[in-house]
């Protein structure tokens, strides 16, 4: 009989270590999904990067860059602006697309650099390098945001 008190002394603890694992489980479970979900509609690094571009703009835009990189024709795809710098998307159906990087407003100044190419998501921080490195002076929340753009949300 002591013995079988025992086995249901141990069983009880046992029971218990479950009910609290169980807990613990559903816990992170419910933290992780929350994560999820907050990062899912939290703010991304291109909050207040000035994405916007007029169907006039692309259109003076194509023609200068055209003009400058010597092609036939250009298709502005996306633009990127902050405190005075310009990254854009092209197309020249030439080439692969590229990002043109410009210091000041590019309708009156040269790019200074180009990027193109494949990122994945785990070369956000080597992507940040190499803009620092080849656009110096680039504002940090525009370099922020082209690396998270070309590694987590590469959209058209």
């Amino acid at each position: 009989m002591l013995i079988f008190l025992r086995a249901l002394k141990v069983f009880d603890v046992f029971q218990n270590f479950r009910v609290i694992v169980r807990s613990l489980l559903l816990r992170w479970l419910m933290v992780g999904l929350f994560s999820i979900i907050a990062y899912g509609v939290s703010a991304s690094p291109c909050d207040g990067v000035d994405r916007s571009l007029s169907s006039k703009r692309k259109s003076v835009l194509a023609h200068k860059i055209a003009t400058e990189l010597n092609v036939s024709t250009v298709d502005v795809l996306q633009s990127f602006k902050s405190h005075g710098w310009s990254i854009i998307y092209i197309d020249t159906h030439e080439s692969d697309e590229a990002f043109l990087f410009y210091p000041s407003d590019p309708l009156s100044s040269g790019y200074i650099t180009s990027w193109g190419g494949v990122a994945s998501i785990y070369e956000e921080q080597q992507i940040k390098e190499w803009i620092l490195k080849n656009a110096p002076k680039i504002p940090l929340k525009l370099a922020n945001c082209f690396a998270w753009h070309v590694t987590h949300d590469r959209d058209m």
